[in-house]
């Protein structure tokens, strides 16, 4: 199930999806306010992501560990596959946060990241999660 999930994430992203795009609306809990966390990893995303990422939530398709353990050490062999196929040339490589960012700082920026994603995404990413993280 993964397997699929994530093959078929890849694709969408490398056809250019974007929430509201092949009619999948747009997060519907916009309006709601952000949770003191959430609004702690907005200042943190600004800070330390932004520049590379932009305002786009496309993680989505990945498990929470596999998040958290490519902010604390940067690309991998995985990551790199990826930007291959899906990033402009010479895009820059993910670096490591873990001299920079503490545990909690990283739980906070990807609880802001969600708040980017529409239900669905969200939906289907905790059942990635849930099946790929061990605990």
């Amino acid at each position: 199930m993964v397997v699929v999930v994530l093959a078929g994430a890849a694709v969408l992203l490398a056809l250019g999806w974007r929430p509201g795009a092949l009619g999948i609306p747009a997060p519907s809990d916009g309006d709601r306010p952000l949770t003191a966390q959430e609004r702690r990893g907005e200042v943190l995303y600004n800070a330390n992501c932004v520049s590379c990422h932009g305002a786009n939530g496309h993680t989505w398709h990945h498990p929470d560990c596999e998040l958290k353990q490519i902010v604390r050490e940067g690309s991998d062999a995985m990551t790199d596959m990826m930007r291959e196929m899906m990033a402009p040339p010479n895009a820059p490589r993910m670096q490591a946060f873990k001299d920079r960012l503490s545990d909690d700082e990283i739980d906070a920026v990807l609880a802001f990241i969600k708040t980017l994603w529409t239900p669905a995404q969200r939906e289907v990413q905790a059942e990635v999660t849930s099946e790929s993280c061990a605990g």
